[in-house]
């Protein structure tokens, strides 16, 4: 049995466990310190940090920021386009008003809490312009929630720096989203729980690639007198109304099953396929719907599932 050696972490709100070959180099205080920033600096729910920053920052302003916060918003903002507003990294206020304003979870008390006068549609294009030198541009007041993304984000790129240091296998996971490597020596067979009670409804068998589940049952509340849950419609600003309940995505990179995830509730399941198509993603799709039933679905290459 081969040595290996692991890392447990609560942080973002999630529980992160790294697993890898044992060795002498130090490597957890590395992914320690990255993981503690990306918590630190790009979370909503903290003020005067990087990301507050940039959603205080005046229309018609630039300001240089973090070369990763760079690379992560500009990816963000890359599917904000190609989806047509579908998939919003701008939709701070939108996910406040529908209640969502701590860390989750949390208590609703519907008498105590005022509902604002929020305008939930976004009408702007491009509401950053990414410039060089990591500079960025603001044109609207669209306040940023990296939300999922940035922890899909920050795993991938912990992966990509445990690859870069020679070890020849692993895994990266966030709360269930996970980032997987193998020279082929390793196999990891994952099990996708039932949104309700936790059981095992499917397996995963992977060697390489990243898998992401979404559900709009454990991630819910009630707000004025409706139930809510964080998975937003970019273009209304509205709750996603579908009849899936989970999504969970195997591709290659995080972030892509990130967003594929948040798709699965907001296109309709033809037209999300001929846009994994046009992409070339490699991606193996498990949907569970509001009445059970359960779905496989296959888009390009090789996958185990």
């Amino acid at each position: 049995m081969k040595k290996v050696e692991s890392m447990t972490m609560q942080i973002m709100n999630t529980n992160f466990y790294i697993e890898v070959p044992s060795t002498s180099y130090n490597w957890k205080k590395q992914v320690s310190k990255w993981l503690h920033y990306v918590a630190k600096e790009w979370s909503r729910f903290i003020p005067n940090n990087e990301l507050d920053q940039i959603n205080q920052l005046p229309i018609g302003k630039t300001l240089t920021i973090n070369s990763s916060l760079y690379d992560c918003l500009k990816m963000a903002n890359d599917y904000y386009k190609q989806t047509d507003g579908l998939f919003s990294p701008y939709l701070k206020k939108q996910i406040e008003h529908h209640g969502y304003d701590k860390p989750f979870p949390f208590y609703i008390n519907d008498k105590q809490k005022d509902e604002q006068n929020v305008e939930l549609k976004q009408n702007v294009k491009n509401p950053l312009c990414f410039l060089a030198n990591h500079q960025i541009y603001k044109t609207s007041d669209q306040p940023i929630d990296l939300g999922g993304f940035a922890k899909g984000y920050a795993a991938e790129t912990v992966k990509q720096w445990l690859q870069s240091r020679g070890f020849r296998y692993g895994i990266v996971d966030g709360g269930g989203d996970m980032a997987i490597w193998s020279d082929g020596e390793k196999e990891w067979t994952i099990g996708i729980a039932d949104p309700y009670d936790q059981e095992d409804i499917g397996r995963i068998k992977i060697q390489n690639g990243a898998i992401a589940t979404s559900n709009s049952v454990y991630r819910s509340w009630r707000y004025h007198h409706e139930v809510k849950h964080h998975i937003l419609n970019g273009q209304t600003g509205e709750v996603a109304a579908s009849p899936i309940i989970q999504a969970t995505v195997v591709t290659d990179r995080l972030y892509q099953a990130e967003v594929a995830t948040k798709l699965s509730f907001l296109m309709p399941e033809n037209q999300l396929q001929e846009w994994l198509d046009k992409r070339k993603w490699r991606v193996v799709r498990f949907l569970v719907y509001q009445d059970h039933k359960t779905k496989w679905i296959k888009t390009g290459g090789d996958h185990h599932a």
